[in-house]
């Protein structure tokens, strides 16, 4: 396991570009703060390009999942009522 490194928003300013080639070159990753708060994570391209591999395989699959259920319709006023909208809410700012 390595260690993850930490840098507030005013030290990653002042090194910039010193944290992006360290990142790019051991492969750890940088988390960002702002006043303390964890706000962001700084990568390598190799992670990130996983991560979004990764994603992509997730959605394919949720993708499938929902093909294989079958097809129901509903009409409009059902469809509302299911994502909790009030019609006559839909109505008067029509």
């Amino acid at each position: 396991m390595f260690n993850m490194s930490t840098f507030s928003l005013k030290e990653l300013r002042q090194r910039l570009g010193a944290i992006v080639r360290e990142v790019a070159a051991t492969g750890e990753e940088v988390v960002v703060t702002d006043s303390g708060t964890e706000v962001a994570v700084i990568v390598g391209m190799a992670d990130y390009e996983r991560l979004h591999e990764h994603a992509d395989v997730a959605d394919a699959l949720r993708l499938r999942g929902m093909r294989e259920q079958p097809f129901e319709a509903m009409s409009m006023s059902e469809m509302l009522d299911a994502l909790g909208v009030d019609a006559t809410a839909v109505v008067r700012a029509s």
